[in-house]
């Protein structure tokens, strides 16, 4: 299944024995239609804000659960939520690309200090030290939740064989490029990196994308070309490569998770990808399921040594990311969460 943390977080809610709703905001259908009318940047903004005004009214409704986990939100619009519920005491917002945009703007880091001020309190994939970087003290950060992300067992499905079935072609380690084509993936440069490192290793390279316009300059040939517009055809693409290269810039990836990097995982294909901490911790921790690289000039060798770890997999590793990382790991940490916060609420 392809990477969805919403629905993982609905399922782990389904764990716990205590009352937890998962909620995001959702754009009425009238003011979906009203947005039409508008340019399409404006018709954007009027949708989020309806999003975000919807999002505070479940908030308010939901006061009496244990617990409120807020899957996906504005940071310059949650305010809206804010002032129709004039409710946090329970309410967890978790920072995905939200943590990412403070690191990179100061006023982005101010709003979201201003919403921990307030009482939410943040799930930050992976690690909540994080927030040290954002200027965060000790006992600010221990407020908040540190969540390994989530990685399901698909690995029942995992076949390492070209999706050709050119035979010729099977006996070759297979390296993919994998994921939506968008903004901060890098996917042509990195295409450019790989066609120079094949040049060096004996390799086949595999593309796995629902849009191939970035390519278009780029020669093609003999690379495994797979669209990924529909599950199986990229769970198949996973599957299919030994290890995948990710090489995301650090202006929109540096303090955020991979879901392709998950996905990977859950079908034991190993990753190579930047040294950035949240990816790095995803194919560290609890094991070593993939190699980081420093720069563009540490990439062929990360590729070699994952390529290696490849060569003689160990299925044990990943078992120890799908123990750790497993749903009910997830519920257990959120239910300690709750336990935490409600004991702090009585004293």
């Amino acid at each position: 299944m392809r990477n969805n943390l919403e629905l993982m977080l609905i399922e782990a809610a389904k764990l716990s024995p205590h009352d937890i709703w998962v909620i995001t905001g959702a754009c009425p259908q009238i003011i979906h239609d009203l947005a039409k009318i508008f340019p399409k940047k404006i018709g954007k903004v009027i949708e989020l804000i309806a999003c975000h005004v919807e999002l505070g009214f479940k908030i308010r409704n939901a006061k009496t659960k244990d617990a409120i986990i807020v899957y996906s939100f504005s940071t310059e619009l949650l305010f809206l939520a804010f002032l129709v519920s004039v409710w946090t005491r329970n309410v967890y917002l978790v920072n995905n690309h939200n943590v990412q945009q403070a690191y990179a703007s100061r006023f982005m880091n101010f709003i979201l200090k201003i919403y921990h001020y307030l009482g939410y309190k943040f799930i930050v994939l992976e690690d909540a030290e994080i927030l040290r970087d954002l200027g965060y003290t000790k006992p600010e950060i221990e407020r908040h939740v540190s969540l390994l992300h989530t990685v399901v067992d698909n690995s029942i499905v995992a076949s390492k064989a070209p999706l050709s079935g050119d035979r010729q072609q099977a006996d070759r380690q297979i390296v993919g490029i994998i994921g939506e084509a968008r903004r901060g993936k890098n996917f042509s440069a990195t295409l450019e990196l790989m066609l120079e490192i094949r040049k060096k290793l004996d390799i086949l390279l595999l593309i796995g994308t629902n849009d191939f316009s970035c390519f278009e300059s780029l020669d093609l040939q003999g690379i495994e070309l797979v669209d990924t517009s529909t599950n199986d055809g990229y769970v198949a693409a996973l599957s299919a490569c030994d290890a995948i290269v990710l090489n995301y810039e650090a202006s929109n990836y540096y303090y955020r998770c991979s879901g392709v990097a998950t996905d990977a995982i859950g079908v034991q294909t190993y990753v190579v990808c930047p040294d950035f901490p949240f990816m790095s911790s995803q194919v560290n921790y609890p094991a070593k399921i993939g190699v980081v690289y420093q720069d563009e000039s540490g990439l062929e060798l990360a590729l070699k040594q994952a390529l290696e770890l490849a060569s003689n997999p160990d299925p044990a590793r990943f078992k120890m990311h799908y123990l750790e990382r497993s749903l009910a790991k997830t519920a257990d940490v959120i239910d300690r969460a709750i336990r935490a916060n409600s004991a702090s609420s009585r004293s």
